[in-house]
């Protein structure tokens, strides 16, 4: 009998992202995930410049700890913010031949201690230690 995958589990928006710090002028272009992490891609019709401005202020102003602002090999704006536990990603870059920027807002699921954590999903690696 062939086999058949079951559906995609995704977590809950709040699960993976409790915060979401939608860019200005922006429409959301797609939503991608796992059961431990969720990512939303926006479209901004704000400069590059001005969307990173935009999360230097209101990241630390909604109590998150602005961990690492960098630039990535290609030039784009790469940040890491931490608020109780929940780590979150922003990446923000030209949007490829139209004015505006792309950010893409990633987050994981936190499992804290005093839940069971998930077991993992299929055959255990047999050709571990050979």
């Amino acid at each position: 009998a062939p086999i058949v995958a079951g559906p995609v589990v995704r977590p809950g928006l709040a699960a993976a992202l409790p915060f979401l710090p939608v860019p200005p002028q922006a429409e959301v272009v797609s939503r991608a995930g796992s059961p431990e992490a969720l990512q939303i891609t926006f479209r901004s019709k704000s400069t590059p410049g001005e969307v990173l401005n935009y999360y230097r202020v209101i990241l630390p102003n909604s109590g998150w700890s602005l961990e690492s602002d960098a630039e990535d090999a290609v030039g784009a704006a790469a940040l890491y913010a931490l608020k109780d536990g929940h780590p979150m990603w922003i990446r923000i870059s030209q949007s490829p031949g139209m004015p505006g920027t792309i950010v893409e807002v990633s987050g994981a699921v936190v499992v804290s201690d005093s839940a069971p954590a998930a077991a993992p999903v299929g055959p255990a690696d047999s050709q571990a230690g050979s």
